[in-house]
């Protein structure tokens, strides 16, 4: 049985040195990845700037998820690119909600497209995780929290400009800036504690379980 001292020492266990530092470093990194985009070379060049932010999309979720699993094994390492990847193919829906490959076709949508919704791509991961418990398909137990962070960190990112949208209900107001780069920061450490709390729930109605495993 996990008693209320137990859980609060797994807790303050579960954060390193480590994952605290490249969180701050984190942060850091998408305030530099903004203030690059404002560089002139990059911001008045259509491509390079479209380029340049789906890069940043992708190393967010890549470094996020590296900081979910630590990357310390070659499996941890396929699915920190994997989050890397589906972070930047969010963007995909510009060319599809266009019809076009067309880049200034892709820019100049007159609505947001649909897999910048974000009420859509958590139900998508919720859908995931339901389908996985029914299949029992363990092996994949870890996917629908990959794409959770994936699409949450490049919602977060895009919403310092839009906010966040929920349809059919609405959007919120934009992120101010220093939320924006707090939630980037905690979206990761809100995971790890997700995932090892739910772990250790579900050990315990078994059976006795150390406070602390890997992801």
């Amino acid at each position: 049985m996990i008693t209320f001292q137990g859980f609060l020492t797994g807790f303050s266990e579960l954060f390193s040195l480590k994952s605290t530092i490249s969180s701050v470093l984190l942060g850091g990194f998408c305030v530099a990845a903004d203030r690059g985009l404002r560089w002139k070379p990059i911001s008045h060049h259509i491509l390079l700037r479209a380029l340049t932010d789906s890069s940043a999309h992708g190393l967010v979720g890549l470094w996020s998820w590296g900081i979910v699993c630590g990357a310390r094994t070659r499996h941890n390492v396929l699915q920190t690119l994997l989050c890397g990847l589906l972070a930047s193919l969010v963007d995909a829906d510009h060319f599809i909600a266009a019809r076009s490959l067309q880049l200034k076709d892709a820019l100049t949508l007159p609505a947001r497209p649909p897999f910048h919704a974000t009420s859509l791509l958590l139900s998508t991961a919720f859908t995931i995780w339901v389908l996985l418990k029914i299949m029992d398909w363990k092996a994949l137990h870890l996917l629908p929290w990959i794409c959770t962070v994936a699409w949450l960190s490049h919602h977060i990112r895009d919403g310092t400009r839009r906010g966040l949208w929920f349809p059919p209900i609405g959007s919120t107001p934009p992120i101010p800036y220093w939320m924006y780069i707090g939630l980037i920061v905690l979206l990761p450490n809100v995971v790890i504690v997700c995932l090892h709390y739910r772990t250790v729930f579900d050990q315990s109605r078994v059976t006795d379980v150390p406070l602390i495993s890997n992801v």
